[in-house]
């Protein structure tokens, strides 16, 4: 048909232009599955550099909009997913039928609600995961012009135990001391997050596999969330936290220090189980320290506790995670947003 006339492109989209672009996501995903883990990884990525005392950073779209982003080592690998979705984010602002200048902020914070979405219970869209999808989430963050680099140091690090974090020591036990003051730090003091919005979000590593972190050791988190669990990617759910929280054979981190069973190899910042079920997994020391109360007590907060709960609750987990993404995905967004509108400009929506 014709193209719609376009004289004022849009920053909040209509109900059949997200339509539009859930397809051309689909399509993407269901030629490279991998890429809902490493979405996954960018909407975090993306705003998770905000500071709440400065302020500085947050969905503001510097992930796709600044190449130096890219080139920063929390954020290797995630060059190809970004390339994709800036792809997809053109064509969908070229379809004929969208009149549209939607944001690289949304875009990025869309995939992550997409893909997370798109997983939990049975992989793949349904209709309900639809309606949810196209409703669901606000539009209208505004891009930063203004990117540094700099708020890349305000996401929770895998390196800071290189020459001790802190003042301390990178050896047994106290690394858990570490990284359970990393994520105090960042997450909670930085970002602005509770105890459990930080715990939950950490769960977002039930699906994808680490890829530019560890180079040649590109292995999942958790069997499920294996990019071909399923033939429609990985499973959304709380195997994470059943993971470390029923896997590992000792209670605390002074016992783990010396038995860090289910774990086979320790590579000084990170834990592999060599095979489970016939896959290796990975799991960082900020994963791992949410399955044990702190050590010393009161060095951090006991993420365990809401780690157990999670293990135990896939419900549970999924509303907390989804409240918590939705927290995550305005941080640092000091305008109004609003959901697609519901009158198309263009036509109507394809349900097919």
């Amino acid at each position: 048909g014709e193209p719609c006339p376009c004289d004022r492109p849009k920053k909040i989209p209509d109900m059949c232009e997200v339509n539009i672009l859930m397809k051309y996501m689909e399509a993407a995903v269901k030629v490279s599955p991998k890429l809902l883990g490493q979405w996954t990884r960018a909407g975090f990525h993306d705003a998770g550099t905000y500071d709440q005392h400065v302020p500085e950073g947050g969905a503001n779209g510097c992930l796709m909009n600044e190449p130096l982003m890219l080139l920063q080592h929390e954020n290797f690998f995630l060059d190809g997913p970004i390339a994709v979705l800036k792809a997809i984010k053109e064509l969908w602002h070229d379809h004929p039928e969208t009149c549209i200048d939607v944001s690289s902020a949304d875009i990025i914070q869309f995939a992550i609600f997409f893909a997370t979405t798109r997983q939990k219970y049975t992989p793949g869209l349904d209709y309900e995961k639809w309606k949810t999808l196209l409703t669901a989430f606000e539009w209208g963050r505004p891009d930063e012009t203004e990117c540094l680099t700099d708020w890349t140091w305000n996401l929770p690090g895998f390196e800071f135990g290189k020459g001790g974090y802190g003042g301390l020591p990178y050896h047994d036990p106290l690394r858990c001391q570490a990284s359970g003051q990393e994520i105090k730090e960042k997450m909670m003091g930085r970002n602005g997050f509770s105890q459990s919005e930080a715990t939950v979000l950490i769960g977002a590593h039930t699906i994808g596999e680490f890829r530019g972190t560890f180079p040649g050791h590109f292995n999942p988190w958790v069997y499920n969330g294996r990019d071909n669990y399923t033939p429609e990617g990985p499973m959304f759910d709380n195997e994470f936290f059943r993971y470390i929280i029923h896997e590992p054979i000792e209670s605390n981190v002074f016992d783990f220090s010396s038995n860090f069973q289910p774990f086979e190899t320790d590579f000084s910042t990170w834990f592999r189980d060599d095979d489970f079920n016939g896959t290796p997994l990975n799991h960082l020391d900020t994963d791992v320290v949410l399955a044990f109360p702190p050590h010393p007590a009161g060095a951090y907060p006991d993420y365990s506790v809401d780690s157990s709960a999670f293990s135990v609750d896939n419900d549970l987990f999924l509303k907390a995670f989804f409240a918590a993404l939705d927290k995550m995905s305005k941080l640092g967004v000091t305008v109004p947003l609003f959901p697609a509108t519901p009158d198309c400009s263009c036509g109507e929506i394809d349900e097919s």
